[in-house]
């Protein structure tokens, strides 16, 4: 047994089958994996990894587990399952390339911007890398030692990751991993507020951890933690719109997306399609190539100069104005990323027919929304901005002026 100690939830334990897949090459790179990509230009606490966020996401699985286990009727929950589902947790994040979502967008961007074909695999390619990490590289260790739980551990965790399950057993472990309150969402809410800095993220973890259960097939809360729950979405809400969604925070992204993007249409790194060549590929190699190939975006990247933003964010109906965004992506393309339109998007809490909060009354489970007047005035985030380069601030007045006139 090792003890991780951990600035989030105190210690976290590893045993000796736990401890096989954390020493593991492929779960390791995790500590080189920036957890919110280039936040740390603005919050420069936020230098925190993936690392330690999945051993919170594996800890807080657990948790949750555990109490569901004394607060509802679950056969099936049994400690061995319960260990599998903390699994599932700890490996969920395990297909992250480096810096995080960031590389995503780098992806993104060479489909949209620069006309690559067949790159791009969404929001999910970490998803996709991780399963093949887990079915490829890591299936030996979780059947050797996960074995005796009496379900197949790789099948398992893949469908749990993917949400694709298929299994009671299964579903309950998605929806742990990943809903609208889940042990991921909990533990990065925590943790990225805590190394920004700011309250924005905290919420009452102890509390919520004793409240839920498993009925009629959903994960529920006690009616009477109604406030608990709106406590959790008000914070993830706060710390998107004045964190996550920090236009300086944006503006940066767009720098290291753009100039990863050089790197890989110049065929100087190359877009990991198998988890060996992931293995290969990191933050420190990439930052090296930036600084050989990458200029302006090695430099406002290190030193933090050269690049400005269009003051004015592009915000309610202007960020659905076609003409802006076509005209910021042609700058962007003939500008070779010097130019940069940047989008953000988050919807807080939106019911649909198969997944919303439930909550548990004693007799009956009814939706969030139909409890909570706050959440039913919930609404989407969205806003864009454009950034540049000084060297080509001439060619900026065009896109200056249709955000100052749009309405």
């Amino acid at each position: 047994m090792k003890l991780v100690r951990d600035p989030v939830h105190g210690y976290i334990e590893l045993d000796e089958r736990v401890l096989r897949l954390v020493s593991d090459p492929f779960f390791q790179r995790l500590r080189h994996v920036t957890q919110t990509g280039l936040a740390y230009m603005v919050y420069p606490g936020m230098t925190h990894k993936r690392f330690e966020h999945s051993l919170g996401t594996m800890y807080l699985a657990k948790e949750f587990s555990s109490f569901i286990k004394r607060n509802s009727e679950v056969d099936f929950l049994t400690t061995e399952m319960i260990s599998l589902i903390s699994i599932a947790g700890l490996l969920h994040d395990i297909g992250h390339m480096p810096f995080s979502h960031t590389f995503e967008n780098v992806l993104a961007t060479l489909r949209q911007v620069y006309g690559e074909e067949d790159i791009e695999q969404g929001k999910k390619t970490h998803v996709i890398m991780g399963e093949k990490i887990i079915s490829e590289e890591l299936s030996s260790v979780l059947e050797k030692e996960f074995s005796f739980v009496g379900v197949d551990p790789v099948k398992f965790i893949i469908n749990v990751i993917s949400g694709k399950y298929n299994t009671e057993e299964e579903k309950l472990a998605s929806l742990l991993i990943s809903s609208f309150i889940d042990s991921d969402r909990s533990d990065y809410l925590l943790r990225d507020s805590y190394f920004a800095g700011v309250d924005y993220g905290r919420f009452d973890i102890e509390r919520l951890k004793r409240v839920m259960l498993y009925v009629d097939g959903n994960l529920a809360i006690l009616k009477k933690a109604t406030p608990i729950v709106e406590e959790f979405l008000l914070a993830r809400m706060y710390m998107y719109e004045n964190v996550y969604f920090h236009s300086v925070v944006g503006m940066y992204n767009a720098i290291a997306t753009h100039g990863i993007a050089k790197l890989i249409r110049e065929s100087i790194i190359e877009v990991p399609l198998q988890p060996k060549e992931l293995l290969k590929l990191n933050e420190f190699n990439i930052m090296s190539e930036l600084q050989k190939h990458g200029d302006e975006f090695y430099i406002g990247l290190m030193e933090r100069k050269g690049f400005r933003r269009i003051k004015q964010d592009i915000t309610e109906e202007c960020i659905n104005a076609d003409e802006i965004r076509d005209e910021a992506m042609k700058e962007s393309f003939e500008t070779n990323g010097l130019i940069m339109y940047h989008d953000f998007f988050d919807v807080p809490y939106m019911e649909d027919l198969g997944e919303a909060i439930y909550i548990y009354d004693g007799k009956e489970i009814e939706r969030f929304s139909s409890v909570s007047t706050m959440v039913r005035s919930m609404k989407e985030l969205k806003k864009a901005i454009v950034a540049y380069h000084v060297k080509v601030k001439d060619r900026i007045d065009k896109l200056e002026r249709m955000i100052k006139e749009c309405k």
